[in-house]
């Protein structure tokens, strides 16, 4: 087995359990604009494109960043729920990152052989 292939289904599996929980738990509108714009990169994230996967990154960024400020500023009943949110994108923004740079590496051997 290839080493970026863990990499593809663990950001594969985040972005589906991030998306789910924001459309799950979110609240109003926002959350809910937010939780259907996570579908953007869901085909290019299945199929295993590397500029999706490193696109994603960046707009994962954001997603981490806005869940750790809304767990800071929310209520003791919904900071637990922004904080397990914001730890899924954080993994997410890594294994999308550990599988550009793994496939990369690939390539790099396959040519090289």
């Amino acid at each position: 087995m290839k080493p970026s292939v863990p990499m593809h289904a663990l950001a594969v599996a985040c972005h589906l359990a991030l998306t789910a929980g924001l459309l799950h738990f979110g609240e109003g509108r926002l959350s809910l604009l937010f939780g259907l714009l996570l579908f953007l990169p869901l085909p290019g994230l299945l199929r295993g494109r590397e500029r999706t996967h490193a696109w994603n990154s960046m707009m994962i960024s954001f997603y981490c960043a806005a869940f750790a400020s809304n767990a800071y500023s929310s209520g003791a009943e919904m900071r637990t729920l922004w904080f397990v949110l914001a730890t899924l994108a954080a993994l997410e923004f890594t294994a999308n990152l550990l599988f550009v740079r793994l496939r990369a590496r690939e390539r790099r051997v396959a040519a090289a052989a």
